[in-house]
């Protein structure tokens, strides 16, 4: 492993060695002014003569695909079926900025593949869109270094020399009441510029850590890349048209007509079916789409390089799609075309960026706006910057030295392998890892995490210390806020608050959503904390959780990301709603009318001239329009800043939070939510705004990131950011440990094979009763005490297991059981019917395998399945039965039904399980229910439980040992019943 890094490192330290993915940047000339706005904003078309040689429309593609290109589990991309990969990418934003600084090695093939090409041409339009900027980038920079003045004892910039001045109050507490229509909220506010800075220096002390982890990473995500191209590769050469539209990664014989014309330029299409809606849950929001009449691989949509055209999908609704273009095309409307799934790089670009981000520190670049003119080198940039009002956005982190720890050679311990990281994830058992951390800090690493520039604040100090310290009834004082939370809740409050770097572990429904909001309602209703603060999550469902939570507390919240995938409660909270709110909203609508008026003028007067058969004078008001558009775009931008500086918090995706929309504001405090399931390089890119506060959570016994290399996986990629730091102990944290979802008898086994019993139970059995129905057991009969008669007490067992003898099937990659799902039909029968008050959402079906999901939709809303159910339920309620969700186990992490059906699928005469040995999916499915949890399969099987040699390589250990205590478990409380077939 190690003399395979020092050779990657070779060949990516030197250029002479490797090729670029990407063809080099073009030669543009921008002016000052040009590089400031392109810095800090999108284009708008109407300023295309501005700038001449850049791709505005690629530019004008990457909020909606940026904010699309976070996957939700269960839907789209990674493992499918836990044993068997689908090989389809998530989807990615268009192209916009460039590759790491140093080139990464490139596959070596001769012939250059679909993956290649579209690779290559995403490159070329983000080198184009900020060639110039990054020429200045590249220019030798000036090593003389500012004369800073001292850090303050905490380690933080003094008082004075800091945009964070924790004395001011939030700007959305301050502003608020003087809300005026037709006036700006903040006039005063800086324009915001991408600073040059300097890499690391090489005698800084954190330098070889720095290249240790690059060294480490940089490989290990380019593995996974070039798997993913592979795959796509792959599938668009060797599989048949019939499989890939049957398994949705393509569709054939649509028709586009013109939609609309975007702000720069672009175009929207909409593409349909004759007499049929398009059902394409792979064609998501932000999914890249290849074109072509027969075959990307032979005729593909070609732009005027020859290259192919990358169109993304702008939206899906009424069983269309609506996909955009950087440009309208020529003849799109005239013709057929097939759609295939497209490849993107984007997401592991934004991860390369994120790396190289570790290299600046945002205590420095906050305290050089501040620095005397006397004391900086170069001093007359400085006061150009002053001149204009200009404030350079931060980058990178200020908490390098505890995320480094383990890549400083000095402090490796025994305890880790040579490399620093956590050992392979095959090696992890369910006890392997602590749950129980220590959240003091002192006991810990002194010196390695500091304690928060929050705690300058005196009332938030004494609060924080108070409630974390181990009494179990902290000290009040008066003035004090109601938070309604159980002690360790509030333990863990108090840790978030007083630690730059912590971590919470939030074993299933202990209320770590509920911790994480009224942390951040301590900061901005009571301290009135003005720092921005940003709320990340790894997949859009947990985003929108948060999301809900945060709103209901009162807080002013702004989701930025895609907003088709915002709940329709939640709309008042998207961007663009909040922007309907700002004061200039009504200006900005006149602007717009006007543009139209122009538009609709210039149309009749062309009109008119066909009908007189002259010429078409093209450039008829072309100059208002470009006016209007200059003017409409400035302002959408203006009003984009102020919103979220008026923000009490944003919420966003890992990866949304690269979006340039988001460059008008730092961000020294992150709250990362779902973080053991996200990679590492991920879980940087929130950081990497000028953080200097972040609370990490997650739960590592839960999933984990999804890898699909073999070498990236064993390479460590599969290992969290959080796991990394739970297992090093150097930093603050804290497990939750009760659980207010699940009825007790549901939350017994997880408790002790997961979490070494710790997990303690918040809520008492009669509040969770079992609903009605054959398929759970009745509790065991009680003596009357007057008689000494047995007799039924009434009340159900919360959970069964159904054993069959319906043998398991291959489908394509994955497995199903089709008599699994036939008694699923059953169970969710027997449940509407018996619990009329019962809503048809408060039932989930969950399967560790794609192709069960597949058998478990066309048996539940068959015909004949919908003619008896209506004889049964009646009509209305049969209608109902698409409320009902059926996903992976992956798709559900984080959400809660409840009832929820298990369908295991495995059974055979062998007893293998494959991939159902993975643990911590075991655990994300014993978990999602509150009330009751049925599952089926084969007790026999799963009680034998023997493991593959594919599974033993790659699975953590421990697998077979908890399904087989598992059905023992089962066996002994009586909760298995036998079916005949």
């Amino acid at each position: 492993m190690e003399e395979r890094r020092t050779q990657q490192r070779k060949t990516i330290k030197n250029p002479g060695n490797a090729a670029r993915v990407s063809p080099p940047a073009q030669d543009l000339q921008l002016s000052d002014a040009q590089l400031n706005k392109l810095a800090s904003e999108d284009v708008d078309f109407g300023e295309a003569d501005a700038f001449p040689g850049l791709n505005l429309g690629a530019l004008a593609l990457e909020a909606q695909a940026l904010e699309g290109a976070q996957s939700d589990p269960g839907v789209m991309g990674g493992v499918d079926d836990w044993g068997s990969i689908v090989d389809m990418p998530m989807p990615a934003a268009p192209p916009m900025d460039v590759f790491p600084e140093e080139p990464l090695p490139a596959r070596s093939q001769s012939a250059r593949s679909i993956a290649q090409k579209t690779a290559r041409a995403q490159a070329t339009d983000r080198q184009n869109a900020r060639s110039s900027l990054e020429q200045e980038q590249e220019k030798p920079v000036i090593q003389t270094r500012y004369e800073y003045p001292e850090l303050a004892p905490d380690g933080f910039p003094q008082d004075g020399f800091t945009r964070f001045d924790w004395r001011d109050r939030a700007m959305s507490q301050q502003e608020r009441s003087e809300r005026r229509s037709g006036r700006w909220l903040y006039p005063s506010r800086p324009f915001r510029v991408q600073q040059k800075l300097p890499k690391l220096a090489k005698d800084h002390p954190l330098y070889p850590a720095m290249e240790r982890y690059e060294d480490n990473f940089v490989p290990l995500l380019t593995a996974e890349m070039e798997e993913e191209m592979r795959m796509f590769d792959a599938r668009l050469k060797e599989w048949t048209i019939q499989r890939l539209v049957g398994s949705g990664y393509a569709l054939e014989n649509t028709l586009a007509t013109f939609a609309w014309e975007t702000k720069q330029g672009g175009a929207v299409y909409k593409f349909a079916k004759k007499r049929e809606a398009i059902m394409a849950p792979r064609f998501g929001t932000g999914t890249y789409v290849l074109l072509s009449r027969t075959d990307p691989n032979v005729d593909p949509l070609v732009n005027d390089q020859n290259q192919p055209i990358v169109a993304t999908v702008r939206s899906v609704g009424n069983g269309n799609l609506f996909i955009a273009f950087d440009k309208p095309i020529p003849d799109l409307t005239k013709a057929q075309w097939r759609l295939d799934v497209g490849y993107s790089d984007f997401v592991f670009q934004r991860q390369f960026d994120a790396i190289k981000a570790l290299s600046y520190d945002p205590l420095e670049q906050d305290m050089a706006e501040f620095l005397d003119e006397r004391d900086a080198t170069p001093g007359e940039e400085l006061s150009k910057r002053r001149e204009r009002r200009e404030q350079g956005f931060l980058q990178g982190t200020a908490l390098r030295e505890p995320l480094f720890r383990s890549f400083l050679q000095a402090s490796q311990g025994p305890e880790l392998a040579s490399d620093g990281i956590v050992q392979d994830q095959h090696e992890l058992a369910p006890t392997d890892l602590p749950t129980n951390p220590n959240p003091q800090l002192t006991d810990l690493a002194p010196g390695i995490v500091k304690p928060s520039q929050l705690m300058r604040n005196d009332l938030l100090k004494s609060w924080a210390e108070r409630h974390r310290s181990e009494k179990e009834v902290p000290q009040e004082v008066e003035g004090d806020p109601h938070v309604p939370l159980n002690r360790t809740q509030l333990r863990a409050i108090g840790m978030m608050l007083s630690q730059s770097l912590s971590l919470v572990q939030g074993p299933p429904g202990t209320g770590k959503t509920r911790v994480i909001v009224e942390t951040i309602k301590l900061l901005k209703q009571h301290f009135q904390v003005p720092h921005p603060i940003l709320v990340c999550a790894h997949t859009n469902v947990a985003v929108d959780n948060l999301l809900t939570g945060l709103d209901k507390a009162g807080l002013r919240v702004v989701r930025v990301g895609t907003e088709d995938r915002v709940p329709g409660d939640m709309k008042h909270t998207t961007l663009e709603a909040r922007l309907e709110e700002h004061p200039m909203w009504d200006v900005l609508n006149r602007l717009e009318d006007q543009k139209m008026a122009v538009w609709a003028e210039r149309k009749s007067a062309a009109d008119a001239q066909r009908l007189r058969g002259e010429p078409v004078k093209e450039g008829m008001g072309r100059d208002t329009l470009k006016a209007l558009n200059q003017k409409i775009w400035g302002y959408r931008r203006d009003m984009t800043n102020e919103t979220l500086l008026d923000a009490d918090v944003i919420c966003t995706t890992c990866l949304s939070a690269a979006t340039r929309k988001l460059q008008c504001i730092d961000f020294p405090i992150v709250f990362l939510d779902e973080a053991s399931m996200a990679t590492e390089p991920l879980s940087l890119i929130p950081l990497m705004k000028g953080s200097s506060h972040v609370s990490i959570i997650g739960d590592h016994k839960q999933l984990p990131p999804v890898i699909n290399s073999e070498d990236a996986h064993s390479g460590g990629l599969s290992t969290s950011l959080f796991e990394r730091l739970i297992h090093e102990g150097h930093v603050p944290s804290i497990m939750l440990d009760t659980q207010y979802r699940m009825h007790p008898a549901l939350s017994a086994f997880p408790s002790k094979t997961f979490y070494s019993s710790l997990l303690q139970d918040g809520t008492p059995a009669a509040a969770r009763p079992a609903p009605k129905t054959a398929f759970l057991l009745a509790d065991d009969p009680v003596a009357d005490p007057s008689t000494g008669e047995m007799r039924e007490v009434g009340e159900r067992k919360s959970m069964t297991f159904l054993s069959h003898e319906h043998q398991e099937s291959a489908v394509m990659k994955s497995l199903a059981n089709y008599g699994d799902a036939e008694l699923v039909v059953d169970i969710v029968a027997d449940l509407l019917h018996k619990n009329p008050e019962m809503k048809v959402s408060d039932i989930g079906i969950i399967t560790p395998y794609l192709g069960q999901i597949k058998v478990l939709q066309s048996s539940l809303y068959a015909s004949e399945t919908r003619e008896k159910l209506i004889e049964l339920l009646g009509e209305a309620r049969t209608d109902e039965l698409g409320d009902i969700e059926i996903k992976t186990v992956d798709g559900f992490e984080g959400r809660e039904k409840e009832v929820i059906i298990f369908s295991t699928v495995r059974c055979n005469s062998g007893g293998y399980i494959g991939f159902l040995g993975d643990w911590r999916r075991v655990n994300v499915g014993l978990t999602r229910a509150r009330r009751a949890l049925i599952m089926l399969g084969n007790k026999r099987t799963l009680s034998t439980a023997k493991m593959g040699a594919r599974s033993n390589d790659s699975l953590p250990q421990g697998g077979s040992k908890v399904w087989k205590d598992f059905m023992a478990y089962l066996e002994e409380e009586g909760m298995i019943i036998d079916v005949e077939e």
